[in-house]
């Protein structure tokens, strides 16, 4: 579609959009995000050592189908700062650097700038907790007497801060900035060139669901690989009983204990989880903002 027939962004929109579609993708792939999680674990991956289809199958007959979405709460409450301010960063962000280019900035630098600022906002508002109490209760098994120590995402928060102090709703907070900026610029450089290549083969044609859906996949396929580090690291520093003092230490003693390989725990899982999750997530992000639009 050539610029002139682009529609103007609409941050209100986007952000409703973002909303709708994350919830979807939540809904649908979090199971993979429970074993993903748990794979990145120290304390919870050593109960997992014959691959991720027999986890699947273990998580299922010790747990139950319930266990697939343990933390599912906090993770539906990350959709506003996370999954909505994605969506309204870059409709916010990007037009702002758009004017920039070129001059100011490298040419197609907007969407990994706006993917920068979306990710340190992200952050530093209300994800990096939400995902402490997702990590603590994804990674936390059945006792010998099927007992749980968290219940819940008032309960989960109440207990941490009780015991650990306030500040530890943060730990790993480097961490999920890295992530989240790094993944952000990932994403919506991908995501924006992909469907530059099909605007270029069709220019006056809209893009057709299957497009999205496609540019979207592999987007995010790139951000499974790429931003794993920053992911396992996070997990880490929010697990229980984690020794490590902060994030370098953590990074220090991993790649010294581990190997290199050991930033890359659940990366397979990633992919699985987010690259059909991305598929989802913007093709009924460009559907509902799409009907939005034509609502006004």
């Amino acid at each position: 579609m050539s610029d002139s027939k682009k529609p103007k962004a609409n941050v209100l929109n986007s952000t409703l959009a973002g909303a709708g579609a994350g919830t979807i993708e939540i809904l649908l792939m979090q199971p993979t995000d429970v074993i993903k999680t748990r794979f990145q674990s120290v304390h919870a991956s050593a109960h997992y050592k014959n691959g991720i289809f027999k986890a699947f199958a273990t998580v299922f007959r010790e747990e139950g189908f319930s266990a697939f979405y343990r933390g599912t709460i906090p993770v539906l409450c990350i959709v506003g700062p996370r999954i909505s301010l994605q969506y309204m960063g870059l409709a916010f962000y990007k037009p702002i650097f758009e004017k920039l280019e070129g001059s100011v900035i490298p040419a197609h630098s907007s969407a990994g700038l706006a993917g920068i600022c979306t990710g340190i906002t992200q952050a530093v508002t209300l994800v990096t907790p939400l995902e402490m109490i997702k990590v603590r209760q994804q990674t936390e098994m059945y006792s010998d007497k099927h007992q749980r120590k968290y219940h819940g995402l008032i309960n989960t928060a109440s207990i941490i801060i009780r015991q650990e102090g306030f500040t530890a709703l943060y730990s790993g907070l480097m961490a999920t900035v890295a992530r989240q900026s790094w993944g952000l610029l990932v994403k919506f450089s991908a995501y924006v060139e992909m469907k530059a290549l099909f605007e270029r083969a069709n220019p006056d044609a809209e893009l057709k669901p299957w497009q999205h859906m496609v540019s979207g996949g592999t987007a995010n396929i790139l951000v499974g690989v790429l931003n794993s580090p920053p992911d396992v690291v996070k997990t880490r520093m929010q697990d229980a009983g984690r020794s490590y003092t902060g994030t370098l230490d953590c990074m220090k003693s991993m790649l010294k204990n581990e190997g290199l390989s050991s930033f890359f725990r659940g990366s397979w899982l990633r992919i699985i989880r987010i690259a059909p999750g991305g598929a989802i997530q913007f093709g009924c992000y460009e559907y509902i903002l799409s009907w939005l639009n034509k609502r006004e």
